[in-house]
């Protein structure tokens, strides 16, 4: 019996050996399905874990080279959708069960597993520009996981796959990829413009500036960053705290006319307390010398000197007595307001001439009309 049971298991041995064989010999020739089968026949058998740690860890190397091979086939890699990763778990297996033998063929090893992570991110690559985000971050993420295994961690895959995850507006992973960037040591300013981005979708406005300020921090003259910071200030009608970094971007930029701009915007806001309409004029002004064609400040313009021709017109209704001196002031005001409607007409009608929106001809012949200029308000017709 126990003559019977050695010649049993030198048989076993022997077929798995043969096995290992066949499979190199299939890979070789270029036969990735055929070797597939043989080493999954090998590595599976009930017996391989009697075999030497040293041929294991052949079997397993074999094993990892052909399911890299399928992958990077076009043909056989949709019928093998887990062949990368069945790869990496069989070169894995390797290192594993036998340190000396990776060690020893660590030139067939270890490049087979940086290709698997190159293969990896070629995946996000791909996934990533056809718009299937989730799986480009599942490839991304994988591809870092593995570049662990170096000296040196792959945040280029790391960062991918956090940009992946927001844009598939999984915001809570994109976070987790960013925060760990972080304590990579990884210093860059989108990083936290990002990072931002994500606690802002989520509706933590708070987090997001405080990520925001995080940045400032370390990034104290980026004026991208700041703009970050005003924009999110806009978002939360915050327009008053956002003045201050407004004016270190104008001081970084001064002759940005979009700067120049959002002041105005801010100043013009009859919603904010820190409402100043003549303010806003002398800004949207300043923008427009910079650049005569900036339509959204020229018809800013515009609208501005209408709201404050309105503001004249409402304060003079509340005049309701009959004295010379209430009269006087009645009449002064209709005419303040009526000059602010013609000084504001020319920069609506530039305005027009530039979009000539429907909205904005119903702006225009109401000013010919208040200005009695019938003619031109019948010519919109």
């Amino acid at each position: 019996m126990i003559l019977l049971a050695v010649v049993f298991t030198a048989n076993v041995m022997m077929a798995q050996k043969t096995d290992r064989t066949n499979a190199f010999m299939y890979n070789k020739n270029g036969q990735y399905e055929k070797a597939a089968e043989s080493i999954e026949k090998c590595v599976n058998h009930e017996g391989f874990l009697g075999m030497k740690p040293k041929d294991q860890a052949q079997a397993w190397l074999y094993c990892g080279t052909i399911y890299l091979n399928l992958h990077q086939n076009p043909e056989l890699a949709a019928k093998y959708p887990n062949a990368l990763q069945r790869a990496y778990e069989a070169l894995e297996n390797c290192i594993k069960v036998d340190p000396n033998y990776a060690k020893d063929n660590a030139s067939e090893v270890y490049p087979r597993i940086a290709a698997i992570a190159v293969n990896y991110f070629q995946d996000g690559v791909t996934n990533f520009n056809n718009k299937v985000y989730p799986e480009a971050a599942t490839s991304f993420r994988k591809s870092y996981e593995i570049s662990l295994n170096g000296a040196n961690p792959d945040t280029v895959a790391l960062v991918n796959s956090a940009l992946a995850y927001q844009r598939a507006e999984m915001y809570d992973q994109a976070i987790n990829e960013y925060n760990e960037l972080k304590t990579l040591g990884y210093n860059h300013v989108d990083l936290y413009k990002n990072m931002a981005a994500c606690y802002t979708s989520m509706g933590n406005q708070e987090k997001s500036v405080e990520t925001i300020e995080e940045g400032l921090t370390k990034f104290p003259g980026d004026a991208g960053m700041i703009i970050e910071k005003v924009n999110l200030y806009l978002r939360m009608g915050k327009g008053e705290e956002a003045i201050a970094d407004i004016n270190r971007l104008q001081e970084l930029d001064p002759n940005n006319p979009s700067i120049l701009f959002i002041l105005g915007t801010i100043y013009g806001d009859e919603k904010n307390d820190i409402f100043d309409g003549q303010k806003a004029i002398d800004y949207y002004m300043q923008a427009i010398a910079l650049n005569p064609e900036y339509y959204d400040a020229v018809y800013n313009l515009g609208a501005m000197y209408i709201t404050m021709s309105n503001k004249l017109k409402a304060e003079a209704n509340e005049i309701t007595g009959f004295s010379k001196a209430e009269i006087e002031r009645y009449d002064s005001l209709v005419h303040q307001a009526e000059e602010l409607v013609r000084t504001g007409l020319p920069y609506v009608k530039q305005a027009y001439e530039a979009q000539p929106a429907d909205d904005i001809k119903q702006v225009l012949r109401s000013m010919y009309v208040q200005l009695n200029m019938l003619e031109e308000a019948k010519a919109l017709e």
